[in-house]
């Protein structure tokens, strides 16, 4: 067995069991968190029992370990383009154009024509 630093060792572990009556004479307990832990029985309190007997069984079988994965964090697609034009002269010429119609204070409205 590998023997790692981040390898968890619980002193309580709190899981969510799960009752279930089928039908008179049977019923099903299950955990939640581990949801292949499961048990029938024909009623609540033995369906109860068996599972916490059979869970604590399967838990002394059962490692805890912690895994940091690493992620290469992706770069959006634009981003690939960013400062594409940071040296070109017609585009710094185009931006003070628009900066000085952005602060210019002008309200009024543009010509429909100048689209067409």
């Amino acid at each position: 067995m590998v023997s790692s630093p981040d390898t968890l060792s619980f002193s309580h572990l709190k899981v969510t069991l799960l009752v279930e009556t089928l039908a008179p004479g049977k019923v099903v307990a299950s955990i939640l968190e581990f949801p292949h832990c499961q048990v029938e029985a024909e009623n609540r309190e033995t369906a109860i029992v068996h599972l916490q007997t059979t869970f604590l069984e399967r838990l002394k079988h059962i490692e805890a370990i912690s895994w940091d994965v690493p992620i290469q964090p992706s770069e959006p697609e634009w981003m690939k383009f960013a400062g594409v034009f940071r040296d070109d002269p017609d585009f710094q010429e185009i931006m003070e154009a628009i900066r000085a119609e952005r602060i210019s204070g002008d309200d009024s409205e543009v010509d429909p024509s100048y689209y067409l």
